[in-house]
């Protein structure tokens, strides 16, 4: 398990479940995560990644709340 904490930025928890790493973060009281992309290893990856990925959880987070507000 580990942890990426930004002052600028939410924290975002990577955990390996099997051979499948995975983010998760919460935005507005909502816990988010997302699959990372095969090969990813956050323990082996530059930093820069981790912005991505925070990046992508915010748009994921955006999405789930249009399609709850559509049904």
């Amino acid at each position: 398990m580990s942890q990426y904490s930004n002052s600028n930025e939410q924290d975002v928890l990577f955990q390996k479940l099997g051979e499948t790493w995975y983010a998760f973060t919460e935005v507005k009281g909502e816990i988010i995560f997302s699959q990372l992309p095969p090969g990813i290893d956050p323990y082996k990856t530059k930093i820069e990644l981790f912005e991505v990925v925070e990046n992508h959880l915010k748009r994921v987070a955006e999405h789930l709340k249009d399609d709850s507000m559509a049904a």
